[in-house]
């Protein structure tokens, strides 16, 4: 009866050493897949991949939008226009001669 026993304890060891050296190839692998990765130029890659996507995400929710609420949208760039051009629009009514009738006003 102790022959099976040690039969066990030899394939159980076996397994081990089997087990084993899986666990070291795998680390090994994941270690060399780690490090390409972590190489700058992946790293930048990555980056600008996660970006694109996230713009894309973005411009597709924001387009849905504008098409759900056009009238709102339109209100919007309208004051952002008329916002960024009340400084040329200021000088443009500062510049006018006073002199000159308005042509609304005749």
């Amino acid at each position: 009866m102790m022959m099976p026993r040690k039969n066990d304890e030899i394939f159980s060891l076996r397994d081990l050493a089997i087990d084993r050296d899986q666990a070291r190839a795998n680390l090994k692998k994941d270690t060399a897949e780690t490090r390409k990765r972590l190489q700058p130029a992946n790293l930048i890659t990555e980056a600008k991949s996660k970006a694109a996507g996230r713009v894309r995400k973005a411009g597709a929710s924001a387009i849905g939008a504008v098409r759900a609420n056009p009238g709102i949208t339109a209100t919007v760039a309208a004051t952002a226009t008329l916002i960024a051009m009340r400084k040329p629009i200021a000088k443009l009514i500062a510049n006018r001669k006073t002199s000159e009738p308005d042509p609304i006003e005749e």
